[in-house]
């Protein structure tokens, strides 16, 4: 768990409810991306409080939404801000590397510094392959349904290894059936657990999950190669609101 839980702004704009939820998906990237390299020993505290944060949002976000895009808030899917403050920073760093055409269309080679981007953008890619194809969108619904159902049975705890890998089915039944496939670069040693596997898997479904969050907010590509002046804006207010707050 992170040390200083950040405080609540009291509103959000609507393009700032949109870059959390992108957040979210550079989050779970990121995460990915930490796990592939590291491997489940040398995850700390901090990685799996992220996770854990993502994987109660991704069991939430349904398919379809009746609400208006300005009226749904990702704050509705977590306590606060700071529980997607990993996300933030993976976000504001990718920016260094500007969006273009090119990155959105096709993922181009990249060094492992920049892995965590690539991940995010091809889960931006999939969420609308995914969520175009009834069958994947009831497979996702159904195992949304069935963990929470056995949360009770797992005394509510969202890392049981059970839980992990049941995200991680629904991942290989639904976005990893669909060509490219993201190809996650890390220790070959690691990828021979199957618990190290589940959790890559799983924290790329809630990765698509966030990215389905993204879309029903207002997210589109477009934004990542016109808008990246005002996604940093939105970053460093975000920034400066948090820290007003501690300050009071």
């Amino acid at each position: 768990m992170v040390d200083v839980p950040f405080q609540q702004p009291k509103d959000l704009t609507h393009r700032q409810n949109r870059l959390l939820a992108l957040a979210g998906v550079f989050q779970a990237a990121q995460l990915t991306h930490m796990t592939a390299m590291t491997g489940l020993g040398r995850i700390n505290d901090s990685g799996n409080f992220y996770f854990e944060q993502l994987i109660k949002a991704s069991l939430n976000i349904r398919p379809t939404q009746s609400t208006h895009e300005r009226s749904l808030k990702t704050l509705d899917f977590f306590h606060e801000i700071n529980d997607l403050m990993l996300g933030l920073k993976n976000l504001e760093d990718s920016i260094h590397t500007p969006f273009n055409k090119r990155t959105i269309r096709k993922i181009p080679k990249m060094p492992v510094a920049k892995l965590p981007t690539s991940y995010a953008l091809s889960l931006l890619q999939l969420e609308k392959k995914v969520y175009q194809n009834p069958e994947y969108v009831k497979i996702i619904t159904q195992t949304q349904e069935k963990i929470l159902k056995q949360l009770s049975f797992f005394d509510q705890n969202y890392m049981h290894p059970s839980i992990i890998a049941n995200l991680a089915q629904a991942y290989l039944d639904t976005a990893a059936q669909i060509e490219p496939r993201i190809l996650v670069r890390g220790s070959a040693d690691a990828f021979k657990d199957n618990q190290h596997t589940n959790r890559i898997r799983a924290s790329l479904f809630t990765g698509l999950q966030m990215a389905h969050l993204w879309r029903q907010v207002g997210g589109r590509s477009i934004q990542l190669v016109l808008g990246k002046y005002k996604l940093v804006r939105d970053l460093h207010t975000i920034a400066r609101t948090q820290f007003q707050l501690l300050e009071k």
